[in-house]
C-alpha cells in the first residue's frame, strides 16, 4: 500500500487545482455583435482562430493544474514500500502514456480531424489504457506488503542477532570481527525510537529474552565474547523469531551482524527461516556484514595420533597439515611437550597456575602454494616418566585468526602392555605374534607390547591371569565351564579378552555344547548357534559405519580398504543377548547383515568376539577354509587386528583428545585411583571444579573452550595427574564466504537489506520504515511541466 506523510496536503491541493479552472472560464471573452455584412469571410476565419484558441487554453488549463497538482502531492508525500516501488513507477508510466495519448485525441477531436481511422485507433489505445491502468491500481490496492510503512519514529519490536562464533575472531584494521560486530549494534540500538522492545541474541545458545530497556541492551553486546560451541546464526535467528513474533509492536525488526562465512549458516534447512522471514511477515530484515572480502589465513589441521598411549620406550607419532588460505607462502611449526612442575596445577589468589617448563620436540619449516594444504609429521621418543603429558602444535607467527594457530594433545606414557597369546595346537599363533610385537621395534626397544604365547591346554592350568592386560584367544577348542567363568572373573576386574571363533568349536558339524552353556554365553555375548556356509566367494565383511574405536586405524585409510577382496566362506552364528543387563553391541556385519564383531561389557573389562577366525594365513590342509582374510596383502584384517588389540587394552585413550562441547569420559580404577579430582579448565581465571567417579568413570561435560583440561587429585599421599584436551573442528575456523544465493535461500531473494557500513545501514533502516519516496521522481516531473507550460504558453501568445 501506499503511504502519505502529509495526507491533508491532497485537500488543500485539489481547492488550489480549482482557481485556474475557476480563471479560465471568468476570463472568457464576452461575444462582439458584428453589425458588418461584408465581414463573413472574417467571421469564418475568426471561428476558425476561436477553435484553435480554445484547445490552447484547454492544454495551458491542463498544464497548470497538473503543476498545482504535483506540487500538492509532493508536499503530500508519497511513498511505498521498496519491494512494491518498480510496481508503482510502472503505473505511473502507463498513466503518463495514457495522458499522452487523450491529448492526441483532444487535438484530434477538437481539431476536427478527417482521418476517422487515427481517431478509433486513438479511442482504442486509451481505453486499452483505462483497463490495464484500472486492473494494475486495484491490484495495487489490494496487495498486502510486508512493510508497515508510516512514522519513522514509531516503537518497534527489534532483534538484533550477533555471530559470536570463533571465525569472528578474525582481525583487520586493528579490531576483531566480533569487536566491530559489537560496535555496530550498540549503533543501531542506540538510533532506535523510544519504547522500542531490544531482543539481543548471539550464537552461544542462549535463551533468547527483551531486555529491560536500551542500556541493558547494551550491557548484554558489550558481555559477549566468543563461543566455541555454539548454534549458527539461522538456529539463532529461529529461536528469536519466536519470541518476536509475540510483541504487540506493530513493526518488527530482525538485525543480524556476521562476517557472513559460510559456515555460520549450516546446520538449518533454509526453508524454515525464509518461511519465518516470508513477505506476509511483516518482518524487515538487515544484515550487516564484518567479515573480510579477502581474508588470508594459515591453519592447522585435526590432529592425528598413531597411539594416545605409549610406552616409556614407544615414539610418540602426530600428523597433521597446514593450509594456507592466500597467497604462497612459508611458515615453521613446532611441536612442544609440556613438563610436569608439580605441585601445579594450582589455585593462587583466584587465578590458576599451570606448568610453564616445556620441551621443544620438533620444528618443521613448510613451503606452501596458493590456497593450498601440506601434510606435516612430527614424532617424539625421548624417555619419560610413567604419567599424562600435555602438548601442542604451534605455528610460529600471526595472522588474522589466532584461535587455529595450534592444536592441542594429551598422551599418556605407561608401562608396556603385556598379552597373552592363546592358542589350540592345530592354529598357528604367529600372525598376532608378528601384530603385537614386531621384531625391529622389539629390537628397537619400542614395541607396545610384550607378548607370551601358550597352548591351551598350558593356559587353563595357569593360576593368575591378572598379569596381563589383554587375552587373545585363537580358535578356541572346547573347555570346562570353571574357565569360562574365570575368563568372565578377568574381564570384569579389567581385562582385556579377545575370542576368534573358528573350527575347533563345533563337533560333528554343530557347536560344542562347552560353547552353548550358560557360562560360555555370557563372555561370548550368547550361545553358538550354527555355522554358516557360502560356498561362493561372494560373502565380505561389511561396514556401515566406522565410528567405534576398533576401527581408528581402518577409518583413517577407508577408501583403500577393500573388503570384496577377502571373502569368508564359514561363520558362526550368534544372536547377542540383551536380556541379561551386560551392554552388548555388534560393531560389524557381514554382507548377510550375520555379526561378525560384537563387543561386551563386562564390568570395568571388555570382550571382543569375532565369528571367523584371522589365524588362516595360506592353504589349510584336511579341512575347508572358513576366510581368505590373510590372503595377499592383507591389509584390512591387519588394521583391524590393530585396532582390536589398542581398544582392549588402551582404556580411555580415546577420551584424552576431544572436540569442544563433546563429553570426555575417563575410566577411574578405584583399586589405583582417586575418587575425585579437581578440573582445572584452559581459562585460568576460571575457578577448578569437583569431578566425582561413578561407576569406575569420570565424566566431564563442560567442555566449552579449546586447550589442556587438568584433572589433579591424591591417592595413597600421593598426587595424581590426568587430563584431556581439547580442540575445535577444522570447520569452525573456515573463512569462506557464503555466496549471495545461498544467503538468498535462507533469507529470501529481495527481502532483505545488505549493509557493509554504518551509514548504509542507516539509509535502508529509514527506507525501510518510511518506504522509497516519491518526492525526487515528482520535482523532476514539476519541471517539466512547468518548462513545457512557459514554452507553449509564450508559443500561443506570441502568435
Amino acid at each position: 500500500m501506499m503511504n502519505w506523510v502529509n495526507i491533508a496536503m491532497l485537500g488543500v491541493g485539489g481547492l488550489l487545482i480549482s482557481v485556474p479552472i475557476v480563471l479560465h472560464f471568468l476570463m472568457q471573452p464576452k461575444p462582439v455583435e458584428m453589425v458588418f455584412p461584408a465581414m463573413r469571410f472574417l467571421v469564418a476565419g475568426r471561428q476558425t482562430n476561436h477553435s484553435k484558441m480554445r484547445v490552447r487554453h484547454f492544454l495551458l488549463l491542463l498544464l497548470r493544474c497538473l503543476l498545482i497538482a504535483l506540487v500538492t502531492v509532493a508536499l503530500a508525500g508519497p511513498s511505498v514500500a521498496s519491494n512494491e516501488f518498480g510496481n508503482w513507477l510502472t503505473l505511473g508510466g502507463i498513466g503518463f502514456s495514457g495522458l499522452i495519448v487523450a491529448s492526441v485525441l483532444a487535438f484530434a477531436v477538437l481539431g476536427k480531424s478527417s482521418k476517422r481511422m487515427l481517431v478509433v485507433l486513438l479511442v482504442g489505445l486509451l481505453i486499452g489504457h483505462l483497463a490495464y491502468g484500472g486492473w494494475a491500481v486495484s491490484k495495487l490496492l489490494t496487495s498486502e506488503s510486508a512493510q508497515l510503512l508510516g512514522d519513522a519514529q514509531a516503537p518497534v519490536a527489534a532483534l538484533v542477532v550477533i555471530d559470536t562464533s570463533p571465525r569472528m575472531q578474525y582481525v583487520s584494521e586493528n579490531s576483531t570481527g566480533l569487536e566491530k560486530a559489537k560496535e555496530a549494534a550498540i549503533s543501531l540500538i542506540r538510533q532506535f525510537p523510544p519504547d522500542s522492545q531490544v531482543c539481543v541474541l548471539a550464537t552461544d545458545n542462549d535463551r533468547p529474552f527483551f531486555s529491560i530497556d536500551v542500556a541493558a541492551a547494551e550491557r548484554r553486546i558489550e558481555s559477549l565474547g566468543t563461543d566455541y560451541s555454539g548454534s549458527s546464526v539461522p538456529s539463532a535467528m529461529l529461536a528469536g523469531l519466536r519470541i518476536l513474533k509475540k510483541t504487540t509492536q506493530d513493526r518488527k525488526e530482525v538485525y543480524v551482524v556476521t562476517d557472513l562465512t559460510q559456515q555460520s549458516w549450516v546446520g538449518e534447512n533454509p526453508k524454515l527461516l525464509v518461511k519465518q522471514l516470508g513477505k506476509d511477515s511483516g518482518i524487515s530484515t538487515f544484515v550487516f556484514d564484518v567479515g573480510v572480502l579477502n581474508a588470508t589465513n594459515f591453519s592447522l589441521g585435526s590432529l592425528k595420533l598413531a597411539n594416545a598411549e605409549i610406552s616409556s620406550r614407544g615414539k610418540l607419532s602426530i600428523s597433521t597439515e597446514l593450509t594456507r588460505l592466500g597467497p604462497a607462502d612459508q611458515r615453521s611449526v613446532k611441536m612442544v611437550i609440556e613438563k610436569t612442575e608439580l605441585p601445579l596445577p594450582i589455585e593462587r589468589d583466584g587465578v590458576s597456575r599451570f606448568p610453564t617448563g616445556a620441551i621443544e620436540a620438533q620444528r618443521v619449516t613448510a613451503d606452501i602454494r596458493e590456497d593450498a594444504s601440506v601434510p606435516l609429521k612430527f614424532s617424539f621418543s625421548q624417555r619419560l616418566e610413567l604419567g599424562v603429558y600435555h602438548g601442542r602444535i604451534e605455528l610460529e607467527g600471526q595472522d588474522g585468526l589466532a584461535v587455529d594457530n595450534q592444536r592441542f594433545f594429551t598422551f599418556r606414557v605407561g608401562e608396556t602392555k603385556n598379552a597373552l597369546i592363546v592358542h589350540p595346537e592345530d592354529v598357528s599363533p604367529r600372525v598376532m605374534e608378528s601384530l603385537l610385537t614386531p621384531r625391529d621395534k622389539v629390537e628397537a626397544g619400542t614395541a607396545r607390547y610384550e607378548s607370551v604365547t601358550m597352548d591351551q591346554m598350558t593356559f587353563s592350568q595357569l593360576e593368575d591371569w591378572n598379569d596381563y592386560d589383554a587375552i587373545y584367544l585363537l580358535d578356541p577348542s572346547p573347555w570346562k565351564d570353571e574357565i569360562w567363568e574365570r575368563l568372565e572373573n578377568y574381564v570384569f576386574n579389567g581385562g582385556g579378552l579377545a575370542v576368534f571363533l573358528g573350527h575347533n568349536a563345533a563337533r560333528g558339524g554343530v557347536a560344542d555344547t562347552s560353547f552353548t552353556t550358560m557360562a560360555a554365553a555370557r563372555v561370548l555375548s550368547g550361545p553358538l548357534e550354527q555355522q554358516w556356509f557360502n560356498e561362493e566367494p561372494d560373502l565380505f565383511l561389511s561396514p556401515k559405519e566406522l565410528v567405534h574405536p576398533v576401527f581408528d586405524s581402518i577409518r583413517d585409510s577407508e577408501s583403500t580398504v577393500l573388503w570384496n577382496r577377502f571373502p569368508v566362506f564359514i561363520h558362526w552364528g550368534i544372536e547377542p543377548r540383551s536380556d541379561d543387563g551386560i551392554p552388548t553391541q555388534t560393531l560389524l556385519r557381514y554382507g548377510n547383515r550375520e555379526p561378525a564383531l560384537i563387543e561386551r561389557a563386562i564390568g570395568s573389562g571388555r570382550v571382543i568376539v569375532m565369528t571367523t577366525p584371522i589365524t588362516e594365513y595360506g592353504f589349510v590342509a584336511q579341512r575347508e577354509s572358513w576366510n581368505a582374510l590373510l590372503s595377499g596383502n592383507p591389509v584390512p584384517a591387519f588394521l583391524l587386528l590393530d585396532g582390536i588389540a589398542s581398544y582392549l587394552v588402551e582404556g580411555d585413550a580415546e577420551s584424552l583428545n576431544v572436540l569442544v562441547a563433546q563429553t570426555a569420559v575417563l575410566n577411574n580404577d578405584l583399586r589405583k585411583s582417586p575418587e575425585s579430582y579437581q578440573v582445572f579448565a584452559p581459562d585460568p581465571e576460571k575457578p577448578p571444579t569437583v569431578l566425582n567417579s561413578v561407576d569406575n568413570k569420570i565424566k566431564y561435560r563442560f567442555i566449552d573452550l579449546p586447550g589442556q583440561y587438568r584433572l589433579k587429585g591424591q591417592f595413597d599421599q600421593q598426587i595424581v595427574l590426568r587430563g584431556f584436551s581439547a580442540n575445535v573442528g577444522d570447520e569452525v575456523t573456515d573463512l569462506k564466504r557464503i555466496e549471495l544465493g545461498e544467503l538468498d535461500a535462507f533469507l529470501g531473494a529481495d527481502q532483505y537489506q545488505l549493509a557493509t557500513k554504518q551509514e548504509e545501514i542507516q539509509r535502508q533502516q529509514g527506507t525501510m520504515r518510511r518506504g522509497k519516496e516519491f518526492y525526487p521522481l515528482i520535482v523532476v516531473m514539476m519541471l517539466v511541466v512547468l518548462a513545457v507550460e512557459y514554452l507553449m504558453s509564450n508559443r500561443f501568445y506570441s502568435n
